[in-house]
């Protein structure tokens, strides 16, 4: 009888766990995600601004013929630059409002803070990530190429997420987080083939796009919307974009340092 009543506390305790972890993520993703939209929706615009101006330049100056890979380009942009900006935001929270301190010394563990932030992220760049899977859609393809793009755009958030994490956890100050986030955001999101198909580049140039989370995410997100790609090719991108999301996962879960020395 013993044995099962110290079965059941553990159960309970794991219960409790589960559910506290689950408030941590529901609040944190709530004051951090929706609830600045709601108060000042004048911070939209900033989420907006920059794939909609590289997209609008495209459809300019390519006459429309652009606009498949722009659009994808677009996607991946939002969504690689909320998980990047996720690293600048956590220095603010660890720097200057002492808040990683606090979930240190609380349950929470470093997966839950970083999902938790994460999420909150995410949820902010929903608007544009809406209207261009609309406008994606507007063109004729079908729902299981969107639920396909939906499990792209989640596996390019948990890499570029991940990033942001283990970065804000060696970052010295706040003005270092924000120019390094944008180093690499322009480093993963501008120069490799987001916004313009892989195949214009030379052979070498292309080898190197490929180390790129994002070069991937926008050649499925391209092939989904009809744009002609090998079979070796979207092979090779279904299983790369996920072994990114793992490798940076497990480098933001076991290599950051979240408790400070």
């Amino acid at each position: 009888m013993t044995a099962i009543q110290e079965e059941m506390r553990h159960t309970e305790t794991r219960s409790q766990s589960i559910r506290r972890n689950l408030r941590t993520v529901g609040s944190i993703g709530y004051y951090l995600g929706i609830l600045p939209m709601v108060r000042i929706p004048t911070l939209l615009p900033f989420v907006f601004a920059t794939p909609f101006t590289i997209l609008f330049i495209l459809y300019i100056g390519g006459e429309g013929q652009l606009i498949s890979s722009g659009l994808a380009g677009a996607l991946v942009m939002t969504v690689a630059q909320q998980g990047l900006i996720l690293g600048a935001d956590l220095t603010v929270f660890k720097i200057d409002h002492k808040f990683q301190a606090i979930a240190v010394a609380s349950p929470v563990s470093s997966f839950t803070y970083m999902f938790s932030i994460a999420l909150s992220e995410l949820l902010f760049s929903f608007p544009p990530v809406i209207v261009l899977l609309l406008i994606i859609g507007h063109s004729g393809i079908g729902v299981i190429p969107i639920l396909e793009m939906i499990v792209v755009i989640l596996l390019t958030w948990i890499t570029t997420s991940s990033i942001g994490f283990f970065l804000s956890t060696y970052v010295l100050n706040t003005r270092t987080a924000f120019i390094t986030v944008t180093f690499i955001a322009t480093l993963i999101s501008i120069l490799p083939p987001v916004f313009y198909p892989i195949r214009i580049l030379p052979g070498y140039l292309r080898l190197l796009a490929e180390f790129a989370p994002t070069t991937h995410a926008s050649i499925l997100i391209q092939s989904l919307e009809g744009a002609q790609f090998s079979s070796s090719q979207i092979t090779l991108s279904w299983i790369a974009l996920p072994v990114f999301a793992a490798i940076f996962l497990s480098l933001a879960m076991f290599k950051a340092r979240w408790r400070e020395v």
